[in-house]
């Protein structure tokens, strides 16, 4: 059974950040077609299969740096610039694309800036508690 009660906020953050991954990117490779006449007519089904890989095997990264009470400073570097250039690129998709995205398009892409945003709160949190804690 997975203890959650005495891991870290670093750890707890990185394994909900994984599940979540590994949910999403399933749904995008499983439902490809549909999910991409949802948000654009120029999005193709490959599109939302080749971000739905992405998402899975961030979504695995995750849960491995997770594993025995990890995850290391270096895995904590790389999930924050991660998170750092989602935010970047969505904005971008918003400011390159808005026009060609359904009403339904653009709310998928702010939800997706804000859900990626509360990891990134909470990654930061706990990596800096955990250096504190380290000093």
């Amino acid at each position: 059974m997975l203890t959650l009660s005495n891991r870290s906020l670093l750890n707890k953050t990185f394994l909900a950040d994984g599940a979540f991954s590994l949910l999403v990117g399933a749904i995008l490779i499983l439902d490809a077609a549909p999910l991409a006449a949802l948000i654009s007519a120029d999005a193709t089904p490959l599109m939302m299969k080749l971000l739905g890989v992405g998402l899975f095997a961030w979504g695995i990264f995750h849960l491995a740096a997770a594993r025995n009470g990890g995850p290391v400073s270096t895995a904590a570097r790389v999930s924050i610039a991660g998170d750092v250039l989602w935010q970047v690129a969505s904005l971008a998709l918003l400011a390159v694309a808005y026009n060609s995205l359904t009403t339904i398009g653009v709310a998928l892409v702010i939800i997706g800036i804000v859900g990626v945003a509360d990891f990134l709160f909470f990654k930061l949190k706990g990596f800096a508690s955990e250096r504190a804690a380290l000093a």
